[in-house]
């Protein structure tokens, strides 16, 4: 379940930041590639950087980056239109660059949850890793035709909300499994 809530998730914010993106950057192929890159890219280094920050104490560093995951998000729902009202006059090559330091810090601890359990469930549970990616990538999967679904019915950002709810909710399950027995 763990696994399901954060592929979800994870899909869920990067539709809706590029449904909001396209507004900003002006073209949905510009929305596409920039949001995904972003969110790859500093995925990938959240991941990367969760490793180190949870040799000490991984059941803490999940929640905190939860928490950041949750208050960024927030912010990104509540503060992304007015940002880009005021800034919607910049030049495109400005408004990528804005974009990308928008989505870094939120996209950076998205990548953490995902290894930070997988590391624990590596230890404790070898067996059982092939089924988290299975899982994960499954609800990859489910998630972008669900979010264009959720979207059509409760809009962009319900889906965001919702994104956040389930990354909360997964923080819960994998408090457990990332505390060291």
């Amino acid at each position: 379940v763990y696994f399901l809530l954060i592929g979800v998730a994870f899909l869920f914010v990067e539709i809706a930041s590029i449904q909001r993106f396209i507004l900003f950057l002006g073209h949905p192929l510009y929305a596409v590639a920039v949001v995904l890159a972003a969110f790859l890219v500093f995925a990938g280094l959240g991941s990367g950087a969760s490793t180190r920050l949870a040799r000490r104490r991984p059941a803490d560093t999940l929640a905190c980056a939860v928490l950041a995951i949750a208050v960024l998000g927030m912010a990104h729902v509540l503060l992304l239109a007015p940002v880009f009202e005021a800034l919607g006059g910049l030049a495109v090559p400005a408004k990528i660059a804005l974009s990308v330091a928008l989505i870094a810090p939120l996209a950076f601890a998205m990548g953490m949850p995902f290894s930070l359990v997988l590391g624990r469930i590596r230890e404790a549970m070898p067996d059982f890793v092939p089924w988290a990616w299975g899982v994960n990538g499954a609800a990859s999967v489910l998630a972008a035709v669900l979010a264009a679904l959720l979207a059509m019915s409760f809009g962009f950002r319900a889906v965001a909300l919702l994104a956040i709810l389930c990354y909360l909710a997964a923080a819960v399950l994998g408090r457990g499994i990332a505390a060291p027995a």
